[in-house]
């Protein structure tokens, strides 16, 4: 049996639904795709539901810092859509932002009651822990971006694992900033 090769592909998604991303005027998403070969503020931060969720946390915000960026916050709710999204393409055997049901990471934060004005999405597999999966986004300019992006104040993540699939690990990070008018 040809057992696949465990390419990674990865897709970020930069999501400005009302204004200009990267100096372009648009009310359309801006995408960006990076195939990747895997590699053997002042708000206090609120901590994550699970280990790997606050090390994701801990190591994205020592990226931000050493960029002389405000940390993200964690939200539970973005935690949420990032964790229904990892168990979907485990489940569907399947690695996209695109969900099977056509929804955008836009279209599952706002399912979820997260009004934003900005949203992202940085999605990896193959990775055994959270620093490879820090270290192989930050290897790639359309996830780096997402992870130093100045606009975005919170963050929640996703991760599964079944031995059954094709790269066995799954990392979602899902990035936001809640719009004004949303309630805190």
């Amino acid at each position: 049996m040809n057992r696949i090769k465990p390419w990674l592909f990865a897709l970020t998604m930069s999501l400005v639904p009302m204004g200009a991303f990267a100096g372009v005027s648009t009310n359309k998403p801006t995408n960006s795709v990076s195939i990747i070969k895997p590699q053997q503020n002042n708000q206090p931060i609120i901590i994550a539901r699970s280990s790997f969720d606050s090390e994701l946390l801990r190591l994205t915000n020592a990226e931000r810092r050493k960029a002389g960026l405000q940390p993200l916050r964690y939200s539970a709710t973005l935690g949420k859509v990032a964790q229904s999204h990892a168990k979907d393409m485990i489940k569907n055997n399947y690695f996209d932002h695109t969900g099977l049901n056509g929804s955008q990471p836009s279209d599952r934060a706002k399912s979820a009651g997260y009004s934003y004005s900005y949203v992202g999405e940085n999605i990896a597999a193959g990775n055994k822990t959270p620093a490879e999966t820090i270290r192989q986004w930050m290897n790639s300019p359309g996830h780096r971006a997402n992870i130093l992006n100045r606009n975005y104040t919170e963050i929640g993540f996703g991760y599964t694992r079944a031995s059954t699939y094709q790269y066995e690990h799954v990392w979602v990070q899902v990035f936001g900033t809640p719009s004004r008018n949303a309630r805190r």
